[in-house]
């Protein structure tokens, strides 16, 4: 198992510095996806700079000053020490600075792959959940892509009708000699008042699924007017009510297409608990209130609440209280992942006296 972590791992290795010849055996390094070698701690301190993002490990020297820096610009990289045996009793000045093991000279083949395995299961299997975070995200993504086609189809059943209904009076007229310009003109311009409201729809749901470029200000108030525009049509043919209130000027920095797919994601499944308990006028509620810092917004709906034995399984992957055929579980997982690691927010679910009640937190825009 350590050799197979090895083997996934990028080592930047810092040698002594010195004329005299390395007196640790580099020959294993080869194991590594990538070996990158400096010659001396100040190339080494650049050689960390320039690759950060790329290094899961180093090895260097037993120098304070080289790893003192290095320790404050990552608390958290892998970092192994090579001491000289004859010089064991400075390891214990070393400790403060946090290593993750040393490795005495000369090189010990046994102690080489304990050490640095040890050392790197850590980054391994943080590698591992973000793949599996990942893998999840795409699978959310599909998941909301079929709910979101299902929105397509639903609004656009009515104009497609009122299309055919158009044409179907245009063609009799004309069949019976009363068609006049007047007539055509008429007909030309209702269709193109349909098409307009469903070249509208298209583009509310691609720029949902767009693939995530870099972060960006974004207005609050445009995510939440394209949300209420997928979702709202569907939600009349339920008897629900969604309203949602947003200050123009409340901007959030981040990507817009993600905070919408947690939204719809909370919405869909308020509609869901509405429709399950038969509500009769459901209703769900987007309240937005800000401070200097923050802006929070509360998704509140009278679908009934969520149980007290599951609400704290809610976020958990592939938990789900529907049916296997109506949810996947990863909905409400990967839209924590989204508001805390990717969007630096929180968010939270309590139970109200009529349904539940989800609060997210997320850091205010800066104007640049």
């Amino acid at each position: 198992m350590d050799l197979y972590i090895i083997e996934q791992s990028a080592l930047l290795y810092i040698k002594n510095g010195t004329d005299a010849p390395e007196s640790f055996d580099t020959s294993n390094f080869s194991f590594f996806k990538r070996v990158i070698t400096a010659d001396n701690k100040k190339d080494g301190w650049e050689k960390f700079r320039e690759h950060k993002k790329q290094i899961d490990i180093i090895i260097a020297p037993m120098d304070r000053d080289m790893i003192g820096k290095i320790r404050e610009a990552d608390p958290q990289i892998p970092l192994v020490l090579v001491y000289d045996p004859e010089k064991k009793d400075l390891l214990n000045e070393f400790i403060p600075l946090s290593p993750d093991g040393f490795i005495k000279k000369p090189f010990d083949k046994k102690q080489f792959f304990s050490v640095l395995g040890k050392a790197l299961k850590p980054v391994f299997y943080k590698k591992e959940i973000k793949k599996k975070d990942m893998l999840l995200f795409q699978r959310s993504k599909f998941s909301a892509l079929g709910e979101m086609i299902e929105n397509i189809a639903h609004q656009w059943r009515q104009p497609l009708h009122s299309i055919g209904a158009t044409m179907m009076k245009l063609e009799l007229e004309c069949e019976q000699d009363i068609c006049t310009p007047a007539n055509i003109k008429d007909a030309i311009e209702k269709t193109n008042s349909i098409l307009l409201h469903m070249s509208k729809t298209i583009d509310d749901f691609r720029n949902f699924f767009e693939p995530n470029k870099g972060k960006e200000l974004f207005k609050l108030d445009d995510a939440l007017q394209s949300i209420y525009a997928l979702l709202n049509p569907q939600l009349i043919d339920y008897n629900i009510q969604l309203k949602t209130t947003a200050k123009p000027d409340i901007k959030i920095f981040g990507h817009s297409n993600e905070l919408m797919q947690v939204l719809i994601n909370i919405i869909s499944n308020a509609k869901d608990a509405i429709i399950i308990n038969k509500i009769p006028n459901g209703k769900i509620m987007l309240e937005i209130e800000n401070d200097k810092e923050n802006v929070t917004i509360k998704i509140k709906d009278n679908g009934g609440g969520i149980p007290g034995k599951v609400i704290k399984k809610i976020y958990e992957p592939y938990f789900t209280t529907k049916f296997e055929s109506k949810g996947t579980g990863i909905g409400l997982y990967m839209s924590k992942i989204i508001i805390e690691k990717n969007m630096k927010g929180s968010i939270s679910v309590s139970n109200t006296k009529n349904g539940a009640e989800f609060k997210i937190s997320l850091p205010l825009g800066k104007d640049i």
